[in-house]
Parts: C-alpha cells; sequence; structure tokens
C-alpha cells in the first residue's frame, strides 16, 4: 500500500536537496568570477518568504517546489534568456564576463550534482559498513542444526571458491553451482573444517507484503520454497525466473514450513511491467561489518558514480535514438513512488537514491536544450565559433522549442508511467 505521506514528503525533500544543490554551484561559480547574483529561489512562482542579505541577493522560497533557479543581474527570466543575446551590457551580468567564465557558471550546477552523487557514494559505506575479511558469520537465519554453520565461523571458500579480501556476497553468488546445498571451507575456534548447508541465497521468504498474491495464498515469513510448478527453486533467483515468465498463468507452489511440506495456488500480479508474487527473500546468513580506510571509500564512491554515469548515459542516447523500449523512462509517477519507499527503507537507501536522482539531474541539464544549461554551453560554442550572439528572437524560438522538448519527454515518462 503507498504511502502518500511518504511519497509527497520524499518528493519534497529530492528537490530541496538535488535541485537547490544544483542552483548552488551555479551560485558560488558565478560569485568566483565576477557575476553577481540578484535572487536564488527555491521553487517557482510568487515567493512566500524572502530576504536581503548583505549583498543585496534575495533569497526566497516559492510557491510551486518542483525546481528553483538563480536569477543574474540582466537577466529577464530564471532561463538567463538575454545572457548572451543582443543589448547593453550590464556591469556583472553574464553577458559581461568572458565566454569562459559563462561556461564555467553554466556547467557548475550539473557539476555539483555530480560532486554530490560522488560524495553520497564515498559516505554510504561509512554507514552501512563493508563486508569484514575474513568473512565472519554475524547471524544465521536458520538453526545451527539445520545449517551446520554458526555465528562467529569464518568463511574461508564457498563450493570450492576461496574468498579473497574484494569479494562481495554477490559476486560469490554468481558463480554458485545450481545446487540447493553447498560446501563451506569454515575456521571454527581456530580449527578449519567443511560443512554442507544450504546456498547464502536459499530461497526462504523474510516478509509477505500486505494484500499480495503470496498473502491471499496464506504464506508467511519463513517458510521455504521448495518447487513451483515441479520446477526445482534452489535460489532466490529462481523464483525470479519463474515467476516473471508465468504471464500471470496460476502456479502451483510447494514449500517447507516449519518441516511441514505446504502447497498452494498462486497467480503473480503485474506491477511497473513485472510480475510478481508479494515476497521478500532472507539469507541464510549475514557477515560480520566494519569501517572502511577513508581511501578505500571515496575510491568506492568514484567508481560507484562512474558505473552510474556510464549507465545513465547509455541509457538516455537509447531512449533518445529509439533503441530502448520506451517503456524504460521512468516519469514523475514512477520517481515520486520510488521516493516515497526510498524514504521508508531509512536514511542509506534514501541516499543511494538522492545520489542517483542527482546524478541524472546533471545528466538532463547537460542536454543542449536552451532550457538546459547543455543549452546555454551550445549558444556560448555558437557565438565563440561566429564571433556573435545568437539574435534575440532565435533564442526565443529555441527556448519555446526547448520548453516543448521537455515537455513531450515529461507526458512521454508519465504516460509510461499510467500505462506500462
Amino acid at each position: 500500500m503507498i504511502d502518500i505521506f511518504a511519497v509527497f514528503f520524499g518528493v519534497i525533500l529530492t528537490f530541496l536537496i538535488v535541485v537547490v544543490l544544483h542552483e548552488l554551484g551555479h551560485f558560488f561559480a558565478a560569485r568566483l568570477v565576477g557575476v553577481k547574483p540578484e535572487i536564488f529561489s527555491v521553487g517557482f512562482g510568487k515567493p512566500i518568504w524572502s530576504r536581503k542579505d548583505r549583498h543585496g541577493i534575495i533569497w526566497q522560497v516559492s510557491r510551486i517546489p518542483a525546481g528553483g533557479y538563480v536569477r543574474f543581474v540582466g537577466d529577464e527570466n530564471a532561463a538567463s534568456l538575454s545572457s548572451v543575446a543582443d543589448g547593453p551590457v550590464i556591469d556583472g551580468s553574464l553577458k559581461a564576463a568572458s565566454k569562459s567564465a559563462q561556461a564555467f557558471v553554466a556547467i557548475a550546477g550539473p557539476l555539483a550534482n555530480v560532486i554530490f552523487t560522488v560524495v553520497a557514494l564515498s559516505v554510504l559505506p561509512f554507514m552501512s559498513g563493508v563486508t569484514a575479511y575474513p568473512w565472519t558469520v554475524a547471524h544465521v537465519t536458520l538453526s545451527s542444526d539445520v545449517t551446520g554453520l554458526r555465528v562467529g565461523d569464518q568463511i574461508v571458500a564457498v563450493a570450492d571458491a576461496d574468498i579473497q579480501s574484494q569479494d562481495t556476497l554477490s559476486s560469490v553468488l554468481t558463480g554458485l553451482p545450481a545446487h540447493s546445498e553447498v560446501t563451506y571451507q569454515i575456521v571454527r575456534d581456530g580449527s578449519p573444517r567443511a560443512e554442507l548447508a544450504p546456498r547464502p541465497d536459499l530461497p526462504l521468504i523474510g516478509n509477505v507484503a500486505v494484500g499480495s498474491a503470496a498473502f491471499e495464498a496464506g504464506m508467511q515469513a519463513g517458510d521455504l520454497l521448495q518447487t513451483i510448478d515441479g520446477q526445482t527453486v534452489n535460489a532466490w533467483s529462481d523464483l525470479q525466473r519463474i515467476v516473471a515468465a508465468s504471464n500471470g498463468d496460476p502456479m502451483t507452489i510447494v514449500y517447507d514450513r516449519q518441516g511441514v511440506p505446504m502447497t498452494t495456488q498462486i497467480t503473480a500480479r503485474q506491477s511497473d511491467g513485472r510480475w510478481l508474487i508479494g515476497v521478500g527473500g532472507l539469507p541464510l546468513f549475514t557477515l560480520a561489518t566494519e569501517r572502511p580506510a577513508f581511501g578505500d571509500a571515496v575510491q568506492s564512491g568514484v567508481s560507484r558514480s562512474w558505473d552510474l554515469l556510464t549507465n545513465l548515459v547509455t541509457g538516455l542516447a537509447g531512449s533518445l535514438t529509439g533503441q530502448n523500449d520506451s517503456c524504460d523512462l521512468d516519469g514523475p509517477i514512477q520517481i515520486a513512488s520510488v521516493a516515497g519507499q526510498a524514504i521508508q527503507l531509512g536514511p542509506e537507501t534514501f541516499l543511494l537514491f538522492l545520489a542517483i536522482i542527482s546524478l541524472g539531474l546533471g545528466v538532463l541539464n547537460l542536454l543542449p536544450v536552451p532550457i538546459l544549461d547543455g543549452g546555454h554551453l551550445m549558444l556560448l560554442g555558437y557565438e565563440g565559433a561566429t564571433g556573435r550572439p545568437l539574435g534575440k528572437k532565435m533564442q526565443a524560438v529555441l527556448f519555446i522549442g526547448g520548453v516543448t522538448i521537455i515537455v513531450f519527454l515529461m507526458l512521454t515518462a508519465t504516460v509510461n508511467d499510467l500505462t506500462c
């Protein structure tokens, strides 16, 4: 069930953070090169609060919390339309600054978003910790009589694959054979030994969503899946694969509940283009964590940011060229829903969500559309190549065209949210 308050709060907080950071990038870059900001606005429309500081800059909060802007001396509007247009040069305006300074101010907003993403992803390891090495069992979901594993066991190898310091549980899972049990090489009380136990990603249900197909079928947390329509379920990935292929047809699920075999019929339901039965998994064990070294955390933040950036650019290019499924383009409804879910899952999940949205905002703003920062860079490039600014009428035409493109993309994404 959607928590409307969480969605509303998550969306507002997301805009406040990523948009204000973006505009602060423009603001401080302008101050560095001598461009004078007149207004720093959080939101659009009529101000509901404003204050002028000792530098004459008006700080305001406006009625529509769907963005924000910095208006500089000489600007006609929040898009800085007149900054490279024909007309008198006003001291302290963007037009009065050098072309390199104007480009620096334009790119500083997206750069602020990228920097935030790197910082956020560098902070996350300190919040959640990183897996300690050697791997040490911190908690076992099932009793040691069933698993053979105990708290404090050091895991040296899983299914003959030695555990290295850089290994994560997810990386180890990708190499496991398709069996329900694997051999763990462990060290217990200083003595090496082997234990045959369930695989770490066994199909053990950790939670059942209220009102879901699994809930109505009577499934409970702690149930251990065995087969679906006669197909053996060894791992959580098997469940996901079989349910995804069901296409909404009824499935017969056999599972174990505290040693008692049980059977039920379940029909998956579609949500966001995926077939789901409404259950979450529970790993066999959790591993002890530790605080990372500062350098390792920063390296991880940079690496994860680069991976995100690569995926975003590739995905955006695919959407714009028609190579990707149009349903891959999420709109405001889906983003709002994810924001609400992220804020309910805790600060770590919400910070990760903010990092992704911030990077996405930075990349989107670099598109060569006049209403965006990339459009300002495009106009500056034109002026640098021709030696004269683009005329004011042509800027207005491009501005309207840019707004049309952005509105079209937003409408397309919104339709995707409602139909995909």
